[in-house]
């Protein structure tokens, strides 16, 4: 059974004009999957993260995550279902600047009464994997970006979720940081055999992926798998962006 599924989803925003952000999207996501959903400024890429995340309701269609429903249950069970299944890495970090970057890891497990001594022994793993364990008694800013990131996917990660959800993770780094994380990323992918799904317009960013949908005005557009070669990949998703159009902006000019 896939970890995802996503169902004929569609969400229409209604206002003095409605606007259908998503029309009627299907794909899944096998376990230890690492998935990257790209497409131009508006083509609904946050909408579907956001549905499936359960921070935005469908209008119809269905999001099965390990075969349930969290749009089926009720408020407190909905936070629960968030704060076991899932993880979350943000362009913005979301880091709490009141909190040791030690402190901020261990949150999901802190809300979960987690005990102290399996918490530090979770945390010094996770540190250990992603190379911050020389910054876990700092302050958020005291540390680079890229360590920030690295801090975001290790709170994402210390409660082993089954699904993770990466919005832009290398919007806010510089070429060098975003590369770390997207090593990071899939260097995680394959030793845990996470499974991550990861909104991008950053071409180099999604050639870490195992495959890239595409969606077009909330429809699904296309999508290509890796093959063994990560330069082959990337020349394929700068030809599928160029096809999609979308402004100049929206694609990474970058070569690897």
């Amino acid at each position: 059974m896939p970890v995802l599924e996503v169902n004929n989803l569609s969400k229409i925003y209604v206002g003095k004009v409605s606007h259908k952000a998503l029309d009627n999207v299907r794909f899944s996501v096998e376990k230890g999957q690492f998935a990257g959903i790209m497409g131009p400024s508006g083509s609904g890429k946050t909408t579907l993260l956001n549905v499936i995340a359960t921070i935005d309701e469908p209008t119809s269609g269905d999001v099965l995550i390990n075969g349930k429903n969290p749009h089926l249950l009720n408020a407190t069970d909905t936070a629960l279902f968030r704060r076991h299944e899932l993880g979350f890495v943000f362009q913005h970090f979301n880091l709490l600047d009141a909190l040791t970057v030690e402190e901020n890891i261990v949150l999901p497990l802190t809300l979960d009464g987690v005990p102290v001594k399996e918490m530090d022994k979770k945390l010094h793993d996770v540190a250990a994997k992603l190379g911050i364990e020389n910054i876990l008694t700092k302050r958020t800013y005291e540390i680079s970006g890229g360590q920030m990131q690295r801090t975001a996917i290790a709170r994402a990660i210390i409660h082993k979720p089954s699904l993770i959800l990466a919005d832009e993770p290398t919007g806010n780094l510089d070429s060098k940081a975003s590369n770390d994380v997207m090593q990071t990323l899939a260097a995680i992918k394959e030793q845990e055999a996470a499974t991550v799904l990861m909104v991008t317009h950053d071409a180099v960013a999604a050639s870490y992926c195992d495959r890239v949908l595409f969606i077009k005005d909330g429809k699904f557009y296309n999508e290509i798998y890796r093959g063994d070669s990560r330069q082959a990949f990337f020349q394929k998703i700068i030809d599928m962006l160029s096809l999609l159009g979308g402004n100049r902006h929206d694609l990474s000019t970058v070569r690897l």
